[in-house]
């Protein structure tokens, strides 16, 4: 796509008249693999000012000094990245892109308010469900955007990541802000990435989580890349018994899944990435507190709430936090 210099995100009627506006600043909250990766993909480009929002001084410092470190199939490249754990210091963006692990949103968005006025896109690319509605809590509603993102990344060291593979960005808007959602699309395509504008939100992460409920579990319990878990039948079979239970709780819970065949949805994502650590894994791996409750654990919490059961959910929860305690 060819970069259009006056697309901006406050609004079409902004005032164009300058001969060189301001170039749209794009501020990505969580320096974890996703956040780094996608820091360095729109910090190529020189159309964009983007930043990066720490918690961690300390890091944030580092990371400032070395940029970021994107070790790619292409060959190794570093970004110049401006990171900060003060959001003062990037003034008023046009994108904040929220990468935290999902229990941390809320911190996330008190952290991120002087990033926004009134003219600001909040975008959520996390895993699990709930987290468009938690920065809803602390944004109004018609600004924040929700999506997921096909990419993979593993984070080697402090601002330092392997690129595992880019895949499409899909986004939409809860509230129906449509015109936002195309507008925030443009801009991530001006960079290069593949983005696709939704209607259904809810059911692209529904369909999100269940591909993560039956594959990051698993990997994180057997230490197994995605695509060994097809290797071995027993595994097979679980995946697409897990696969299986989501769906039906989504169904339950007002999920339009369309011609979403289950089963082989998730096989087709551990075939395509095959090679990959999930995120939970790469968790466990590093003794960090996993998202499990925002996967399986939200599935659980959706079938409780619509009086159905969801067994399979349930013990891969138990089973995950019991890992996390003995390793935390």
């Amino acid at each position: 796509m060819t970069y259009n210099p006056t697309l901006m995100l406050s609004s079409p009627h902004s005032d164009t008249q300058s001969p060189q506006p301001a170039k749209p600043r794009v501020v990505i909250v969580g320096p974890g693999a996703m956040g780094c990766l996608h820091a360095g993909l729109l910090g190529r480009m020189p159309h964009l000012q983007v930043g990066l929002l720490d918690h961690r001084p300390d890091r944030a410092k580092l990371i400032s000094n070395q940029g970021v470190i994107i070790e790619a199939p292409e060959g190794s490249y570093t970004v110049p990245t401006q990171c900060s754990a003060n959001p003062d210091d990037f003034g008023t963006a046009d994108l904040v892109i929220i990468f935290t692990k999902a229990y941390d949103t809320a911190a996330a968005a008190e952290h991120a308010e002087p990033l926004v006025s009134e003219d600001t896109a909040i975008l959520t690319l996390q895993n699990g469900l709930g987290n468009y509605e938690v920065l809803q809590k602390y944004f109004p509603d018609e600004q924040v955007l929700a999506g997921t993102t096909a990419s993979g990344a593993t984070l080697l060291g402090d601002g330092r990541v392997r690129q595992a593979g880019l895949g499409k960005i899909v986004l939409g808007s809860p509230a129906g802000n449509h015109e936002l959602a195309q507008r925030v699309a443009e801009l991530l395509q001006s960079a290069g990435l593949a983005v696709q504008v939704t209607e259904d939100v809810d059911g692209l992460l529904w369909r999100k989580v269940l591909i993560n409920c039956a594959i990051n579990p698993l990997t994180a319990l057997t230490r197994r890349c995605n695509g060994e878990l097809l290797e071995i039948p027993v595994l097979r079979e679980l995946l697409d018994e897990v696969a299986e239970e989501v769906y039906e709780v989504g169904q339950v819970a007002g999920v339009e899944w369309g011609n979403f065949a289950p089963g082989q949805e998730v096989k087709q994502v551990c075939q395509a990435t095959a090679t990959n650590q999930s995120s939970m894994l790469q968790d466990v791996l590093a003794g960090r507190r996993t998202e499990i409750d925002y996967i399986t654990g939200a599935v659980v919490a959706a079938a409780q709430q619509h009086g159905v059961a969801a067994p399979l959910c349930q013990c891969l929860t138990a089973l995950v936090k019991g890992l996390a305690l003995r390793h935390g």
